[in-house]
């Protein structure tokens, strides 16, 4: 008795109360209001005989806050059929007697015609009849834009050829019939059916909205559309069948502060990662994150030598050192020799063995090895070495990186790499010599990456066009295709950055571009030219309206292929990430 008048005097509250609003409003015929959120309705009373694409895409493309309740009843085929016989029969008699009347005559032609399509397609192709009613909610804190958007979602349903009726005096029956409850409220049922045929059902499918949230990702962005969030694992491999990516965009569209973005994300989940930095856009944001900045120049003072042969160069079972080596060098070598002769190839591969014999080093692997221990940097030749071996033409053009203003090449490698992140700052070497520190730079990130298959990692190339467009040549085309195509078994993520596509689609006919484009399963395309936009939609499944995206954008904006998702994105970050990163969206 006491436990009673103890709950009595202090009331009881259980797990409904904790769901349940503290008040509700319903004195507004035109919305109803909960807990300060406004709440108005739309019927769905007639739809446009024909429909030639999903009839809801416009306003589930928006980004207004809207529910959606459809209800499917299906009707009994038998009852159906009969009933449209006998409607049929009647409708037929009417027509005939309708006479002079010419608008009675059109409407009963109409009913006539669809009720004998309707038993024909039921009849004939096995089609059943389903009663559907559709209902729209939407709601804001504030009225004036509840009335605002419920006009705006009014004006596109008609666009669409869709018949929408404001809720009045039923704005709470509607509100029910939105809620996950399956209660199709019987006061608003009756004017929202309308019948249709299963074939026709998949225009009413909803969910048509592209959205990406992989639940491992790293946040992306915003959906333009519909505001929604973007989180992207690249390296799912139950989702994407590589985890490479090319960014697209032309200079200040936003692509660089995105890979900025994305290299400071995974910095914070330990994936190494290895850049290759033609511009100086990425060193500040290195050394922030606690990364190695290499820089190769002549006011430098570290070196790498293009000479050097590492133990993980060759993939585990496999041999031949030396020859590998010699065929990724004769790639690196038509970069300073150009039109390399086949006279001169041979004669230059001569002189490359040679050059390696006098270091003890030949096609037996086990001329690398010294007690046990893979031969270091300091024993490997340099190119003063080879220099020596050289005919009198290939001498010429090789005196710079010997004893001239790139002589910082001829040099033995004094850089250890142990960190997770590394920035390769080539800025120094111009515009007319950043091609050979890429190579020399990307050959040395791939040794790493094949190093530990276990270890998530990721190379981006900057300006890639330097290396598989018109001034570069086939063999380093082909390294760099070759890392797109088997860096996913190493657990790695090829990521290829350009501003100038027509450069990148240039050699060999577009042939090593597209490979590369064909081989990352994300495409990001940020602002780009008329003329570059025309190279690109004869390599990528671009649509018309998907161009004029692209022509339009504002920086930050960018159209994402995901797979088979199409998606126009906002990129977006924190504040505490504008500081470490530097600029802005």
């Amino acid at each position: 008795m006491i436990n009673i008048i103890k709950n009595y005097q202090e009331g009881e509250f259980n797990e409904k109360d904790y769901l349940s609003p503290s008040y509700i409003n319903l004195n507004n015929p035109k919305y109803i209001e909960i807990d300060g959120m406004y709440y108005s309705g739309l019927l769905i009373v007639n739809y446009v005989r024909n429909q030639d694409d999903l009839i809801w895409k416009s306003i589930i493309d928006t980004n207004i806050n809207i529910y959606i309740s459809m209800y499917y009843e299906k009707q009994d085929t038998y009852k159906v059929i009969k009933d449209l016989t006998y409607n049929i029969g009647n409708v037929k008699v009417d027509l005939e007697k309708i006479g002079e009347n010419r608008q009675d005559s059109e409407i009963a032609a109409y009913t006539y015609n669809d009720a004998k399509y309707i038993r024909k397609e039921m009849q004939i192709n096995n089609e059943e009849l389903y009663f559907l009613y559709t209902y729209i909610m939407t709601f804001s804190e504030d009225t004036k834009e509840l009335e605002y958007n419920l006009n705006k979602i009014e004006g596109l349903l008609r666009s669409r050829g869709i018949e929408p009726r404001k809720a009045y005096f039923r704005q709470e029956q509607t509100f029910l019939s939105c809620l996950p409850l399956m209660q199709n409220n019987i006061d608003v049922k009756g004017v929202t059916k309308r019948n249709i045929l299963s074939n026709s059902i998949i225009s009413t499918y909803p969910f048509i909205s592209s959205a990406i949230f992989d639940e491992t990702g790293i946040f992306i962005g915003e959906n333009i559309y519909n505001n929604s969030l973007i989180f992207i694992d690249k390296f799912d491999t139950q989702k994407y069948k590589n985890a490479n990516m090319c960014i697209f965009g032309t200079s200040g569209a936003g692509k660089s502060y995105f890979t900025k973005i994305m290299i400071l994300r995974y910095s914070l989940l330990g994936i190494e990662q290895y850049i290759i930095d033609p511009d100086r856009e990425y060193t500040k944001l290195g050394e922030r994150l606690g990364g190695t900045v290499i820089k190769l120049g002549p006011s430098s003072n570290t070196y790498i030598n293009i000479l050097d042969i590492r133990e993980e160069s060759l993939e585990d079972e496999q041999n031949g050192y030396l020859s590998t080596k010699i065929g990724k060098l004769i790639g690196f070598f038509k970069l300073i020799f150009e039109n390399l002769k086949e006279e001169e190839k041979t004669n230059l591969e001569k002189a490359l063995i040679k050059t390696y014999n006098q270091k003890g080093i030949n096609f037996n692997d086990k001329s690398l090895y010294q007690k046990g221990k893979f031969k270091s940097c300091d024993e490997m030749p340099t190119l003063g070495d080879l220099y020596l071996n050289l005919d009198k033409n290939l001498k010429l053009k090789m005196f710079p990186f010997i004893n001239g203003s790139l002589s910082f090449f001829n040099k033995k490698t004094n850089v250890k790499i142990n960190n997770s992140l590394i920035i390769a700052d080539i800025y120094e070497l111009g515009e007319e010599n950043i091609k050979f520190g890429m190579y020399a730079f990307i050959e040395l990130f791939w040794d790493k990456i094949k190093k530990e298959r276990k270890n998530k990692k990721t190379i981006y190339l900057d300006e890639i066009w330097r290396l598989i467009g018109v001034t570069s040549n086939k063999e380093v085309a082909s390294f760099i295709y070759k890392i797109f195509k088997t860096i996913r078994k190493y657990g790695g993520s090829g990521v290829a950055i350009t501003q100038d596509v027509s450069d990148l689609f240039s050699l060999e006919e577009g042939t090593y571009g597209k490979s590369i484009l064909n081989n990352s399963s994300i495409k990001v395309f940020f602002n780009l030219e008329e003329e570059n936009i025309k190279v690109l939609e004869k390599y990528a499944d671009i649509s018309n309206k998907e161009k004029i995206e692209i022509k339009t954008f504002k920086r930050g904006e960018c159209l994402m292929f995901v797979g088979q998702e199409h998606i126009l994105t906002k990129i977006k970050s924190g504040n505490f990430e504008k500081e470490i990163i530097g600029g802005n969206e």
